[in-house]
C-alpha cells in the first residue's frame, strides 16, 4: 500500500472526498421523492421483517432489491447526525472521481508522467462535471453509489500490460455483478463489459455469476416463493403472479420514439429544459462534443504515421464497451439516473479522443474550454438537488408521532401516489400498510393483507399528506371526496372526526445543524409539505351505479389499450375515479388515460401535450372511427 503515499493517489483520494463532503454540506440535506416513497422504507421492510406484513406500502418499487440501501437505513436508524450521514454518502460517492482519473490515466500510459496526470485530472474532471452527478452527491439515491463498483471493474479490465489477467477479470465479474444485483438496469452495463474482458471472458462470467448468486439470489427466491415471479411485480406478462396485472412495467419516459430520435439524442441532451432525460434541468454539451473530436480522430491520424497514430486494443476495448453501454442506455430508458456510469465515462472518453485528434497541449486547451463552459452552464441552469433541498437537523427524519400511533397498531391504506411509506417504521411496530391507489392501482393481492387484517377486528386507517387539517381540525372537503372516491372501491370511507396530525418539526437547534444551514444558506423549511394526517376509515357500500360506470369506462379503456398499441406500448392499469371523470394512470408511461367529457384523452403527466382519442360512444362501437394516433 506505498502507493497510496505517493503525492498523486493521495490527492486523487483526498481531493474528490473533500470536495464531495463540502458540496453536500453546501446543497442541503436530500429529501428526493423516491426516498420518502422507498428508498427508506423498503430497507426497512429488510431489517425489521415486514415484507409479509404490507403489500404495495410503496407501490412496485416496494420489491426491489433493498440491499443496496441497507447502508442509509442502518445509519440514520442508529440515530446519526444528517450531516453526518450525507458526508459518509459523498465520500463514498468521490470515489467515482478518483476512479475516472484512473481509468484516463490507464489510457493514457503512452504520455509522459506529468502530461499523464494532467490529462487524466482533466479526464476526472470533465466526467463529474455533470448536474446528475452532483445532484445526487451524499444522497440516498442508489445510482451513484453503484457506479463505484462498474467503474472499479473498468479499471480493473483496461490493464496496461498485454495480457488480462484471469483474476482481474473475475473481480471484475464481482464488481458488475454486484452493482447489477442491487439495481437491475445496471445488467446492460455489465454484458456490455464482455467487450472489456474478452481476454478473458470465461473468468468474467463466473464472477459475475458468484456475484448475482451472492447479493440477488435470496431475494429473487423469495419473491418467487411469495408470488410466483422472482422479478415482481416487474415481467408479469411472463411470470403471471395472480397478485399482479399481467403486463411488463416499463420506464419509458425518455426512450427514443424511433431512429432519428436516437441518433439526435445528444444534441437534445444539450437542452435547459427539465423532462429532457433527467427529472431536472441538467444540460450536458459534453456527447455533441464527443461526436465532435470522434469524427476529427480519423483526419488527424490519416496526417500522421507510426505507433503515436494507432489505437490500441486496450482503446478499440473501451471504446467498443463505451459505445455499447451508451446505445443500451439509449433504448432501454434513456433516464439519467440509470445511465450515470456512461455520462461520467464520458470524460475520460473525451481526454482520449482529444488526445489522437488534437495532441497534448491541443487536448489540454479543448478539455478545459469544454470543462468550463460546461460547469457554468450547470452551476447557472442545474439545481443542487434532485428535488428537495431541507434544513440541516439531527433527525433526516424529525416527524413527531402522537402517542395513539405509537400504543396501538392500525392497517393504513393509503391512496396517495407519493405514499410516503417512510413513516411506516415509525408507527406501531404491528401496524400493516397497503397502498390501495398509487403507481399501481388496485393491485388483486391486496385482499391478502387487508382480509386476515379485518378478521383480527383491527383499526383501519388512511395516512397521507394531503388529508391536511383546517382550522376546525378537519381534512378539506374536496380532498375527502378523492378519498371516499377511492376507498368505497375498497368498501370504507374517511371518519373525519378521527384524525391524526403527524408534524415534521425541524431539530436544528444544535450546533452542528445550525453550522451547516449556515454554509448552506438556511435552506426553507418545509414541514407543511412533509407533514402527514391519519385519520381513521368507517365501513361504506359502494353505491351500485358507481360500480356499473366504471364497468362501462373500464370496457372502453381496455379496448383503447388494444387498439392503440403504439401509444400504450403493452401497458394497462386499473381504472379510478378522477373527481368528475375516469382514469387509469400508466406508471411505465408517464401518462394518464382520462375521460373529459364524453371523450378519452391521453395526456403525459410531465408534458404541456396530449392525444384525443376521441367520443367514448364511438369506442363502445365493435366498428366506429379511430384517431390516427392509433391507427400508425
Amino acid at each position: 500500500m506505498k502507493w497510496l503515499a505517493h503525492p498523486r493517489w493521495a490527492a486523487a483520494f483526498a481531493v474528490p472526498a473533500v470536495g464531495c463532503a463540502a458540496w453536500t454540506v453546501f446543497a442541503g440535506k436530500d429529501l428526493n421523492w423516491d426516498l420518502l416513497h422507498y428508498h427508506y422504507y423498503i430497507a426497512a421492510a429488510l431489517a425489521e421483517g415486514r415484507l409479509g406484513q404490507d403489500y404495495f406500502a410503496a407501490s412496485s418499487q416496494s420489491y426491489l432489491n433493498p440491499l443496496g440501501y441497507l447502508p442509509f437505513y442502518a445509519m440514520v436508524h442508529a440515530g446519526w447526525h444528517s450531516v453526518l450521514v450525507s458526508v459518509v454518502l459523498a465520500v463514498a460517492h468521490a470515489g467515482n472521481l478518483t476512479l475516472l482519473f484512473v481509468i484516463a490515466r490507464s489510457l493514457l500510459a503512452h504520455r509522459a508522467a506529468r502530461e499523464r496526470d494532467i490529462l487524466a485530472a482533466l479526464g476526472a474532471a470533465l466526467g463529474g462535471a455533470t448536474a446528475v452527478f452532483w445532484a445526487m452527491v451524499g444522497t440516498s439515491f442508489l445510482d451513484i453509489l453503484l457506479t463505484v463498483p462498474m467503474l472499479g471493474a473498468v479499471a480493473l479490465l483496461l490493464n496496461e500490460r498485454a495480457q488480462l489477467e484471469r483474476s482481474r477479470a473475475a473481480w471484475a465479474g464481482v464488481l458488475f455483478g454486484c452493482a447489477a444485483s442491487l439495481k437491475y438496469s445496471n445488467a446492460f452495463f455489465a454484458l456490455a463489459g464482455c467487450v472489456l474482458a474478452l481476454p478473458a471472458l470465461a473468468s468474467y462470467a463466473a464472477g459475475g455469476a458468484v456475484a448475482v448468486a451472492l447479493f440477488a439470489g435470496p431475494w429473487l427466491v423469495h419473491l418467487y416463493r411469495e408470488f410466483g415471479n422472482p422479478f415482481f411485480p416487474h415481467f408479469n406478462a411472463w411470470f403471471r403472479s395472480p397478485d399482479f396485472l399481467p403486463i411488463n412495467l416499463a420506464a419509458s419516459r425518455y426512450a427514443p420514439g424511433d431512429l432519428l430520435d436516437f441518433l439526435t439524442f445528444p444534441l437534445r441532451m444539450m437542452s435547459s429544459q427539465s423532462l429532457t432525460y433527467a427529472e431536472i434541468s441538467a444540460p450536458d454539451l459534453r456527447f455533441a462534443a464527443l461526436a465532435l473530436l470522434a469524427a476529427a480522430v480519423p483526419l488527424a491520424l490519416a496526417r500522421r504515421a507510426g505507433a503515436d497514430a494507432r489505437f490500441s486494443a486496450q482503446d478499440a476495448r473501451f471504446f467498443g464497451f463505451f459505445a455499447l453501454a451508451f446505445v443500451a442506455w439509449i433504448a432501454t430508458s434513456a433516464n439519467a439516473r440509470y445511465g450515470l456510469l456512461v455520462l461520467v465515462l464520458a470524460g475520460p472518453a473525451a481526454v482520449r479522443l482529444a488526445d489522437r485528434a488534437l495532441g497534448t497541449r491541443g487536448a489540454r486547451m479543448a478539455l478545459g474550454v469544454l470543462l468550463l463552459v460546461q460547469l457554468a452552464v450547470c452551476i447557472s441552469i442545474s439545481p443542487a438537488r434532485w428535488f428537495i433541498a431541507e434544513r440541516w437537523s439531527r433527525d433526516w427524519f424529525p416527524y413527531v408521532v402522537p402517542k395513539p400511533a405509537l400504543e396501538r397498531p392500525a392497517l393504513y391504506l393509503t391512496v396517495e401516489t407519493e405514499a410516503m411509506s417512510v413513516i411506516a417504521p415509525l408507527l406501531n411496530r404491528a401496524s400493516a400498510f397497503v397502498n390501495v391507489r398509487g403507481q399501481a392501482s388496485g393491485t388483486p393481492g391486496w385482499k391478502r393483507i387487508v382480509e386476515p387484517w379485518m378478521h383480527r377486528h383491527g383499526a383501519v386507517r388512511t395516512i397521507g399528506p394531503g388529508l391536511r387539517l383546517d382550522a376546525l381540525g378537519r381534512p378539506r372537503p374536496e380532498v375527502l371526496a378523492g378519498y371516499d372516491g377511492t376507498l368505497e372501491r375498497f368498501g370504507w370511507r374517511v371518519d373525519a372526526s378521527d384524525c391524526l396530525p403527524i408534524e415534521w418539526r425541524a431539530d436544528d437547534d444544535d450546533r452542528l445543524s445550525r453550522w451547516a444551514n449556515a454554509l448552506a444558506g438556511e435552506p426553507p423549511e418545509r414541514s407543511k409539505f412533509f407533514s402527514l394526517v391519519s385519520c381513521a376509515l368507517v365501513p361504506a357500500a359502494r353505491d351500485v351505479r358507481e360500480t356499473a360506470a366504471e364497468a362501462r369506462v373500464s370496457r372502453v379503456f381496455d379496448r383503447i389499450e388494444r387498439e392503440c398499441p403504439r401509444l400504450f406500448r403493452g401497458q394497462s392499469a386499473v381504472t379510478d375515479r378522477f373527481g368528475a371523470e375516469w382514469s387509469r394512470t400508466y406508471n411505465g408511461l408517464d401518462a394518464r388515460l382520462e375521460t373529459h367529457g364524453g371523450r378519452a384523452v391521453l395526456a403525459p403527466l410531465f408534458r404541456l401535450s396530449y392525444f384525443d382519442l376521441g367520443e367514448l360512444a364511438d369506442w363502445e362501437k365493435d366498428v366506429g372511427p379511430r384517431p390516427a394516433s392509433c391507427r400508425s
